[in-house]
């Protein structure tokens, strides 16, 4: 009767823990570092030289095989230069991340924002000055009364 016993709780308590160790590999490679490296593959395959910079994933939003992480970037041999952050759209392809794509960040044309504090990359004029390019309050051009004659002849 032992045996008889010993055998119809092993089987269950076998199959308890293979699909309890099926379902914690189904997550993977869900870590910072998996998606820092593929971030860094992602931007060495585009030709910028990642030895250069130091690469940062400051947050990371798992869901599934997919995920989104918040990178920063700033240079090595540069202190005190602004660096950038970009969110990175990645999907978990076999035991790897891949990225997948940018997320558009809003209002920034080049789809990065700039680091909080940092000067303008464009140059002009900082904030609480005049613009440089004679350009009114809100950005708004002169009115053509308010510009300088030109002194144009007519022939």
């Amino acid at each position: 009767m032992t045996a008889d016993y010993n055998q119809k709780v092993r089987i269950p308590c076998a199959l308890i823990l293979a699909a309890l160790a099926l379902a914690g590999c189904h997550r993977g490679n869900a870590s910072k570092d998996a998606v820092r490296q593929a971030v860094v593959d992602y931007v060495g395959a585009r030709g910028l030289s990642v030895a250069a910079m130091n690469i940062e994933v400051t947050a990371v939003n798992f869901s599934g095989d997919h995920a989104e992480a918040n990178v920063s970037f700033t240079p090595k041999n540069s202190p005190g230069v602004a660096g950038m952050a970009m969110t990175y759209l990645l999907q978990q392809q076999g035991a790897q991340w891949m990225v997948t794509g940018r997320k558009q960040a809003g209002g920034a044309p080049h789809g990065g924002g700039a680091v909080p504090g940092a000067a303008n990359p464009h140059g002009g004029a900082p904030d609480g000055m005049a613009n440089p390019h004679g350009a009114g309050p809100g950005g708004a051009m002169p009115a053509p009364q308010d510009l300088p004659p030109t002194h144009k002849t007519t022939k």
